[in-house]
């Protein structure tokens, strides 16, 4: 398919340093210095500066792009150090954005960061999008996209999306005012927003170079896009499986039906067993194990312990001293951190694990 009008107007003719920290890209064919000068004059929005995010600002940084927008309300935790690679150790207890816009700046001094330490929400994303030429979203809660979408779609921005969880990771570019009847956004293929977020890598786990490879290529499309330069994959959800080291491309020509958003989203069935209770009856011997984001009363008896802690096979007393072939229940709200922790637990030898969604009281 035919490559799109650029999103940003011929910049300024290029300074002779950056033309020598850019001879790479200068050497392109269909590239050259018209369109190094279009992403020293971009502005590009960022949402999330995690294990996507990472590798889109680093990549957009080093590639000439004028000026960066990052926004992340979290900060640095050493579980992030994994996959989120523009973070270093020392970073850990930092804002997300103060550590970000550091390694972007001592990457490319020259580069314009502009730090967002706030949470996007449909309250504000518009007006934070507003005055950017492109939004890169790399968030990781249905509440952010579908909002980013919105505001995106009101502000007839492009966006370029990617997801990653487990071993597979997913991009595409959206846009609500793209030209020749292309125009197609979030929702039109994965329908309105669900009721409850889905899981996460905090949840399931990731793997590390995915990240990169999804974030890469979402970086890649956002070049594209703002130079006019090759086919970018508006109409085309682009699927990657790590399994395989392995993409297909999946049409997306009309707004699907949610049939066939269904179809798009299981990517991935190998899933453990969840049951939902509202009341959790667990037979005499059994430990009980509560793994949601912060102590809470899941179940009487039951043990908290983190995900992380679990990871790093740093347990209770209570699970240190239950026999590996005892029954051991883990709950929380929704039943996906239970099924990380559960995965762990199997992996260490316990092997009567049984994940459960339960109310906290």
């Amino acid at each position: 398919m035919a490559a799109l009008d650029p999103l940003v107007p011929s910049g300024a003719p290029l300074a002779p340093d950056e033309r020598r920290r850019t001879a790479r890209h200068l050497l392109l064919e269909g590239f050259g210095p018209e369109a190094q000068a279009r992403l020293g004059s971009a502005r590009v929005l960022v949402v999330g500066a995690g294990g996507l995010g990472s590798p889109v600002l680093q990549y957009l940084a080093a590639a000439g792009v004028g000026t960066l927008g990052v926004i992340d309300d979290d900060v640095v935790d050493e579980s992030n150090l994994q996959r989120q690679v523009v973070h270093g150790a020392a970073d850990v207890g930092s804002p997300k954005t103060v550590s970000a816009a550091a390694a972007l700046r001592s990457l490319r001094p020259t580069v314009t960061v502009v730090e967002h330490a706030v949470r996007l929400d449909a309250s504000n994303a518009r007006s934070l999008l507003d005055g950017y030429d492109l939004v890169v979203d790399g968030c990781d809660t249905f509440t952010t996209r579908y909002a980013v979408s919105d505001a995106a779609a009101a502000l007839g921005l492009p966006v370029v999306w990617g997801s990653v969880l487990g071993w597979d990771g997913q991009v595409s570019v959206w846009w609500s005012a793209a030209p020749d009847g292309r125009a197609i956004t979030y929702p039109d293929v994965f329908g309105p927003a669900p009721a409850e977020e889905g899981e996460t890598c905090a949840t399931v786990g990731v793997l590390s170079p995915a990240c990169g490879v999804v974030g890469a290529t979402m970086a890649v499309e956002a070049v594209k896009l703002l130079t006019g330069t090759g086919d970018v994959a508006l109409g085309r959800l682009l699927v990657y499986d790590a399994r395989t080291s392995s993409w297909d491309s999946i049409d997306l020509a009309a707004p699907a039906t949610s049939s066939d958003a269904t179809s798009v989203l299981a990517l991935s069935s190998n899933r453990a067993l969840e049951e939902r209770s509202s009341t959790l009856v667990a037979p005499q011997g059994t430990l009980v194990l509560d793994v949601g984001p912060a102590p809470g009363a899941a179940s009487p008896g039951s043990v908290w312990v983190s995900l992380e802690d679990l990871a790093a096979g740093e347990y209770p007393p209570e699970l240190s001293g239950h026999p590996r072939d005892a029954p051991v229940v883990v709950v929380c709200a929704q039943g996906l951190r239970s099924r990380g922790a559960a995965a762990l637990l199997t992996a260490e030898g316990w092997t009567d694990v049984r994940p459960v969604a339960a109310a906290r009281r």
